[in-house]
């Protein structure tokens, strides 16, 4: 359960088809705390009952805090980090482990999946953040009751269902700072008794956080469902969205320039010191950054869910189709980046899930994702590009099953395994030119003689001969500056195969008591990069103990849950920027030989009288490299990095030693607390005030932990009352977000070609506004 003090929430939340789930259903009558029903073990069930680690956050909360995209979760989940770094390239990290994923050839630690289907790219998983009945975060491998391996964790993200037999709806609408305008709207049409309808609608406009007009929002979205319990054991479930995400797309700033003014990349000081940044290899400095970063995405996806009830059990059949179409330029690196993405997946899964309350109870099902996404790149640092086409297609197969006996009503003994086979193949061409200056080796330079290679989404027709082969060597400049190239291409293929598991134990210690402890194991495939060297990452392994316990007191007025957690990864896959033994700049994905990852989170939460709730939750997380070296080649002298380094044998190359360090992305302490107060005014109306704090210790931001990567720790707050007006039924808010206006760096790294200019992402600032909600 998430930390932040929840409202009471009397508007009806649906949870399967047809059946209203209370988001956080309204306390008993003793006035104690409210329930909040979850579905993350493919069950319906009380969060409180749910022997797993699993933070979830309803409906009223995710409107309450403003959450309305994947970045802003980590407000309301501690253990999760969440930065975007240019265009769509989206990181998630649980508890510090994650992937740096910025093109279509790596995998997410962490998986996002609407609705129970899982979103193979972390580039499209936009436009989902309305109309919800709430949001769960699994922490840990997932793989034995879901369709698609995750060995950091999940996020679920579970929309409103249409709800039968009643025609209802809700219109919301919000006007803040950054000339911000919002519109959220649904409607429910109960078609009938055994059917309904749910059309519901987002529109999100906001001016950019940076001086240059960069990290704006231009987002609209739509999505229609159809329910039907057609006879009495068989339920048709069926659904269709589409979002289009526009605007200026992420800003950065760069690190040294006064955070408190969010000077944009593309505008006069940020331009100064590329301008005075200089490049060693091509023996010039840095242009200025132009100013033309844009988004053009569109995503969209349908599923079929088929809920079958027969004598042995529920059978669920979803089949479900996206697609995400891509067209961006960023700048959020500090370089060019432009990518255009068509990624299509089709997935189908098929589960049998036993009904009543026998002894033994069991999941079983079926998987297969087949996805194929063709991506054109350039990564362009004006003196080095990559200009990519990257046509990957991945075939995935999987069993899964999770059995559960009850030794005695209050003792329970659970297994599960997992068999996945994945099928990668991939298609894999970049060329790869870079600007050198041979007169810097002599202690001169080619300044005002090199121009900055251009920014295509295919390699550039000027740089390449009429036969197609690349050029080895082109004259280029008065002052010697040559450019030389590297173009591989590759068709790599594999499979890789694992069996997985998990057993648990679950012991009632009372009525409102729960005591649980589980092993598990998780596997994540490995994959390609584009590389002259050698461009293929092994799979990553995880073993995973979770002791937990859930408890209810003082006649359901406090709850205390505590988890304690110990993971050991093996192979732990790090996405990062390198240089290769010609100079260039390659994405390439490596494998951590160990990592360690312990701690515990302890969640309180009461309720002081009766109109005040108050809720806290404190995070420890020792998270460590355990073993993790990496070679990086002498050629342009000592790497830039944090960690250790020294010379190899022959001198060729610099071993660097990142053992001992903590992750990137994983703060040793996370407190948050918040307070909620209702101030009844009558029958009809009341005042509830709300206020959340978050606070978060120091954490390395960027791959290379430099010094300038270094957040230090820092505490945000929000406020909002509102006036809820239960007949007509308005309710009218006033917020403020990030109230003491923090400039917190969610992303950070060192420009490729000149390392002494960091180049860093920003959370939101502080925003306000005014919110009206009608329900009717």
């Amino acid at each position: 359960m998430a930390s932040p003090a929840f409202a009471q929430d009397n508007r009806p939340a649906t949870g399967d088809a047809g059946g209203a789930v209370a988001a956080e259903a309204d306390p008993s009558d003793n006035g104690g705390l409210g329930e909040i029903v979850v579905t993350a073990q493919r069950r319906s069930e009380n969060l409180q009952r749910a022997a797993i680690a699993i933070t979830a956050v309803p409906a009223e909360a995710l409107v309450r805090l403003g959450v309305s995209d994947t970045n802003q979760i980590t407000r309301v989940a501690p253990a999760l980090q969440v930065s975007t770094l240019a265009g769509t390239s989206t990181q998630l990290y649980l508890r510090g482990v994650g992937n740096f994923t910025t093109n279509s050839l790596s995998d997410a630690a962490v998986s996002v999946n609407l609705d129970g289907v899982a979103i193979a790219r972390s580039s499209a998983i936009q436009g989902f953040f309305y109309d919800l009945e709430r949001i769960e975060v699994l922490k840990g491998p997932q793989g034995t009751l879901y369709g698609r391996n995750a060995t950091g964790g999940a996020v679920n993200i579970i929309t409103a269902k249409p709800v039968f037999g009643e025609t209802s709806g809700y219109v919301n609408a919000e006007y803040g700072n950054f000339d911000a305008k919002k519109l959220t709207a649904a409607l429910n049409i109960g078609v009938d008794e055994r059917s309904a309808i749910r059309v519901s609608g987002y529109f999100s406009n906001h001016d950019g956080y940076y001086s240059d007009g960069t990290s704006d929002d231009r987002t609209r979205a739509g999505r229609i469902q159809f329910a039907s319990q057609l006879t009495d054991t068989f339920k048709l479930t069926l659904g269709a969205d589409v979002a289009h995400v526009g605007g200026r797309g992420a800003g950065a700033t760069v690190n040294g320039l006064d955070r408190d003014k969010r000077i944009g990349l593309a505008d006069a000081p940020a331009q100064a010191i590329f301008g005075s940044s200089f490049s060693f290899l091509a023996g010039n400095f840095l242009h200025p950054l132009p100013n033309d970063a844009y988004s053009d995405n569109t995503y969209f996806g349908f599923y079929a869910q088929a809920d079958i009830n027969t004598p042995i059990g529920t059978l669920t059949i979803l089949p479900a189709y996206r697609r995400a179409d891509i067209d961006t330029l960023g700048y959020g690196g500090g370089f060019a980046f432009l990518e255009g993405l068509k990624a299509d997946q089709t997935t189908i899964e098929a589960r049998l899930a036993s009904d009543g309350d026998a002894p033994l109870s069991y999941i079983v099902g079926l998987y297969y994702l087949g996805e194929h996404a063709v991506e054109r790149a350039n990564f362009n640092q004006q003196y080095f590009a990559a200009y990519g086409l990257f046509d990957s297609n991945t075939d995935s197969y999987a069993g899964f099953g999770r059995l559960t006996y009850k030794v005695t009503d209050s003792f329970r003994l659970t297994g599960g395994l997992r068999y996945t086979i994945d099928d990668k193949r991939a298609l894999i061409d970049s060329y790869n030119p870079i600007v050198v200056c041979p007169a810097v080796f002599a202690g001169g330079n080619c300044i005002g003689n090199t121009p900055a290679l251009p920014v295509q989404s295919l390699v550039p027709s000027s740089l390449i001969l009429p036969n197609g082969d690349p050029i080895p060597v082109l004259p280029w400049g008065t002052a010697g500056a040559i450019i030389q190239d590297s173009r591989p291409v590759l068709t790599p293929s594999k499979k890789f195969k694992k069996l997985t598991y998990r057993v648990g134990v679950e012991y009632d210690l009372g009525p409102q008591s729960l005591l649980y402890a589980s092993y598990e194991t998780g596997f994540k495939s490995g994959g390609f990069f584009s590389s002259i060297d050698n461009p293929v990452y092994q799979p990553e392994t995880i073993n995973a103990i979770t002791l937990g316990s859930k408890n209810r007191f003082l006649n359901n007025r406090l709850q205390v849950n505590i988890e304690g957690f110990w993971w050991n990864y093996k192979n732990q896959q790090v996405s990062h920027f390198r240089l290769n033994s010609q100079g260039g700049t390659e994405f390439v994905t490596e494998n951590v030989g160990k990592s360690r990852i312990r701690g515990f989170e302890v969640e309180v939460r009461g309720r002081l009288g009766e109109g005040t709730i108050v809720s806290g939750t404190v995070q420890y997380l020792d998270a460590k490299y355990r073993n993790f070296t990496y070679a990086n080649p002498s050629t342009l002298g000592p790497p830039v990095t944090g960690c250790a380094f020294a010379p190899n044998g022959d001198g060729s190359q610099f071993i660097v030693n990142c053992s001992g360090r903590r992750a990137i992305n994983a703060p040793e302490l996370s407190l948050t607390g918040g307070i909620e107060q209702t101030f009844d005014l009558g029958q009809s109306s009341r005042i509830v005030i709300n206020l959340d704090g978050r606070y978060q210790s120091k954490i390395f931001t960027g791959f290379e932990q430099l010094p300038q990567q270094s957040q230090k720790g820092y505490f945000m707050a929000d406020a909002q009352v509102s006036l809820e007006l239960r007949n007509p039924g308005i309710t009218i808010s006033g917020f403020v977000n990030n109230l003491t206006d923090r400039n917190v760096v969610s992303f950070s790294t060192p420009h490729p070609r000149a390392s002494q200019l960091v180049v860093e992402s920003l959370r939101p600032p502080r925003t306000y506004g005014v919110r009206v909600g009608y329900k009717f």
